[in-house]
Order: structure tokens, then C-alpha cells, then sequence
């Protein structure tokens, strides 16, 4: 039988929907699965109903030092103490030996392959060794790739605000620009005001309207002149 198809809520909403075992975990449930622990201390999931498979925690990971991946065990090697003296910086001519050693470890299993079989499993451990060792050499490089990170972003912020500070120096200085414009414009028409036989007091009695008009128009004009028109 087919799956039903989404429903157009879930397809668009913003978060995910929670997982739907959570619908488990109600009070007659819990009541369930304590009275079921009290009287087998010994409980497994298998022995639940499916109900009550999903109020079981997973059991805890395994305490030794192995793990397994891809049908394969693994150590886990220890983390490092508080204590441990630090390593030495990594060395590129290291890592490069590794890879080249790898490369050849590589040709080397391949040709066991084709015409020994039966001695491919020793050097194939011997390159699994190597790759191991190299991947640990990388992340002895994580330090230093963070550090540097956080340096370029430093300086991508820096040179950010110096391109706000240094853009605000302009827009005052073209905002200084236009009021000495206007400032010679006046003391201009005042002059001229002189040159015809009237002095600057007398200019009171001009029509204000006539005058407050020809001083926004030169203002929209000085302004028109630095930024542009407006559209």
C-alpha cells in the first residue's frame, strides 16, 4: 500500500514537524511502563509493547576504547589530557612524506592484488596505518586554519568601517561644500543689493514670499548641482 502524500501544511511549513514518536510519551503511557519496570527491573525494548518501545532511553555507549563502523572495529584514541604538554607544530615536509609513502603503499597493495593475493592483507593494514597517520597530521592543521579564519574575517570587518567612516567623510564634506556654496550665494546677493543703492537692512520690506522662493530655489539648485537630479 502507497504512502499518503504530504499534506500541503507540512510541505510549507518553516520548521519540520517534530518526530512522531513523541506522541508516545503521554501520562497512561508513563504510568504503563513504571508499573511494568516495578515488577521486571530487567526490561528490554523487545519485551514492551510497541507502544512503549519509543519511552525506553538507548542504552548507553560501550565503555571501552573501540568502535564500529562499516562492519570494522576502530580505536578511539584517548582525548588529550589538560595536562599533556603541547605538540610540536605540524610539519608540511612530514605530511608529504606521508602521502607520498601512501601513494606508494597504494601501488604496492594493487600489484599484490594482481599477482600475490594471498599477501595483500599486510599491506593493505601497512596503508590503512598510513592514512591514519596523515589524517592525524591534518587535524593537527585545525588550530592554525581557525586562527586564520578568524583573521580574515577580522580584517574584512575593519576595512568594512573604514569604508563607512571614510563614506561619511564625504557625504560632510559634500554637505560642507554646499552650504559655503550658499553661503557665497548670499553674501553675493547681498553685495548686489549694495551695488544698486539699497542696503542690506532695507531688504526687509522686499515681498517675503517672492524672497523665501528664490532662496529654496537656490538651494535646489546648489543641491541639483552636487548630487544630481531627481527624477
Amino acid at each position: 500500500m502507497a504512502d499518503p502524500p504530504p499534506s500541503s501544511a507540512a510541505v510549507s511549513a518553516a520548521f519540520p514537524a517534530p518526530p512522531p514518536f513523541y506522541k508516545s510519551f503521554t501520562q497512561s503511557n508513563l504510568a504503563q511502563l513504571s508499573s511494568l519496570q516495578e515488577s521486571n527491573p530487567s526490561l528490554t525494548v523487545l519485551d514492551l509493547p510497541p507502544e512503549l518501545r519509543n519511552l525506553l532511553p538507548p542504552p548507553p555507549p560501550p565503555s571501552d576504547q573501540h568502535y564500529r563502523t562499516f562492519g570494522e572495529f576502530h580505536e578511539n584514541p584517548a582525548l588529550p589530557c589538560a595536562d599533556t604538554p603541547p605538540k610540536e607544530p605540524p610539519n608540511p615536509h612530514r605530511l608529504l612524506k606521508t602521502t607520498r609513502q601512501l601513494l606508494l603503499a597504494f601501488l604496492d597493495v594493487t600489484h599484490s592484488m594482481a599477482v600475490e593475493p594471498d599477501t595483500w592483507a599486510p599491506k593493505w593494514d601497512a596503508m590503512r596505518a598510513l592514512d591514519s597517520e596523515a589524517h592525524a597530521i591534518i587535524n593537527e592543521y585545525r588550530p592554525h586554519q581557525a586562527r586564520e579564519t578568524l583573521i580574515h574575517m577580522m580584517e574584512e570587518q575593519v576595512e568594512r568601517c573604514k569604508a563607512e567612516a571614510q563614506g561619511c567623510k564625504d557625504v560632510c564634506e559634500r554637505v560642507r561644500k554646499v552650504l559655503d556654496d550658499v553661503e557665497s550665494q548670499e553674501a553675493s546677493k547681498g553685495s548686489k543689493l549694495q551695488v544698486d543703492g539699497l542696503e542690506p537692512q532695507n531688504t526687509g520690506k522686499m515681498n517675503k514670499a517672492v524672497e523665501l522662493e528664490t532662496d529654496e530655489k537656490l538651494i535646489w539648485d546648489i543641491i541639483e548641482k552636487e548630487v544630481g537630479g531627481f527624477d
